[in-house]
């Protein structure tokens, strides 16, 4: 069966849940002129922003991005379960043997998503198979991209006074103001940092040292016509281990799977695995995964028939840009601004 247009809707009202291991979605608490407001003289760098408006006693906020990028390779419907647990640190390849894949590009598709805009997903006719599917699977790049800015206020009401990325590599003097915006530089998920992932290196995002910061800092930041280096940023998903926060080594361990996650945002379960570029062989470290295997198990199998008359795909980007803070000499800085992991469900129309 041909379905002739396919779109990628995005719910930015959905809140984003999806494989938290380091960050928990948490909005930012913003005044009445939609500026995040943050105590730019935390000593320490942990009680930097709000969640709720009353209390400045956390180090990160979550937010809507405002160019959030991904590459899809894969995307298929199963009739036995593809996830395979894995055992302690190490993972399991995911069984795709009763998979039928509706999307392949051995490149990759590249999309940019934004706030209340659509992207195409499918570049022509696509042949959905018909039946009964408990499960899907959805094939991406793990290094997603982010560009985003905020502007930013103190407790008082007046223009934030933040740190940021200078080029120069002393310490003596950083970039400074009250937007912080998005440059090309590359974080990982877990805070692993002074390391190579994929042939990159990740900055160590140290407050103290203004090369290794993931955010440029300025007064003079014009939406309209914005600086040169505004950029994307990467952030690798270098590890999807869901224990790691517990005992706070997510920057030393490496676990490439976390099971079954109830959601009702999918309408049933998700499980993810980090695979190699070969999409089908879990990764053994950091540097061979390149990919997420996103599993979905719903709590009523979806049904292909004759009927299907319209096809969507929704991907949630709510709240999957993390801001993190941190702060040397009692001045708040900009760490980095971290690409979490989206969501997707599936629509149907008959």
């Amino acid at each position: 069966m041909n379905i002739k247009r396919f779109l990628i809707l995005l719910f930015f009202s959905i809140i984003f849940l999806s494989f938290e291991t380091t960050a928990k979605a948490e909005k930012c608490h913003r005044n009445a002129d939609g500026n995040i407001v943050v105590d730019d003289e935390s000593a320490d760098g942990t009680d930097v922003v709000s969640h709720d408006g009353t209390t400045w006693n956390k180090d990160y906020c979550n937010e809507v991005p405002l160019f959030y990028k991904v590459k899809i390779y894969e995307a298929m419907f199963c009739s036995s379960d593809p996830y395979v647990d894995g055992s302690g640190d190490t993972g399991a390849d995911p069984d795709l043997t009763s998979c039928t894949k509706f999307f392949t590009n051995a490149a990759g598709k590249e999309l940019i998503i934004q706030p209340n805009s659509k992207s195409d997903l499918f570049d022509g006719n696509i042949a959905l198979p018909i039946g009964s599917f408990p499960y899907s699977v959805l094939m991406v790049d793990n290094e997603l991209g982010i560009k985003h800015y905020e502007t930013y206020v103190d407790t008082g009401g007046e223009d934030a006074d933040i740190n940021g990325h200078h080029t120069v590599a002393d310490n003596t003097a950083f970039s400074n103001g009250k937007t912080c915006y998005t440059h090309n530089k590359t974080t990982s998920f877990t805070g692993k940092n002074d390391a190579t992932i994929h042939g990159k290196t990740i900055i160590s995002t140290d407050p103290a040292k203004r090369n290794a910061l993931g955010l440029v800092c300025t007064d003079s930041f014009d939406p309209n016509n914005p600086p040169s280096d505004y950029d994307y940023t990467t952030e690798i998903i270098d590890s999807i281990d869901g224990t790691c926060d517990a005992s706070n080594d997510c920057d030393t361990t490496f676990r490439p799977y976390i099971g079954y996650q109830d959601s009702s945002l999918v309408f049933g379960r998700y499980a993810g695995v980090l695979v190699q570029n070969d999409l089908q062989t879990v990764g053994s470290n950091r540097n061979n995964s390149t990919r997420i295997a996103y599993i979905i198990n719903f709590d009523t199998p979806v049904i292909i028939d004759e009927d299907v008359t319209g096809f969507e795909m929704l991907f949630s980007t709510s709240e999957s840009v993390s801001i993190d803070w941190g702060a040397a000499n009692d001045v708040t800085s900009a760490v980095k601004l971290g690409a979490d992991p989206f969501q997707v469900r599936y629509n149907f129309t008959r």
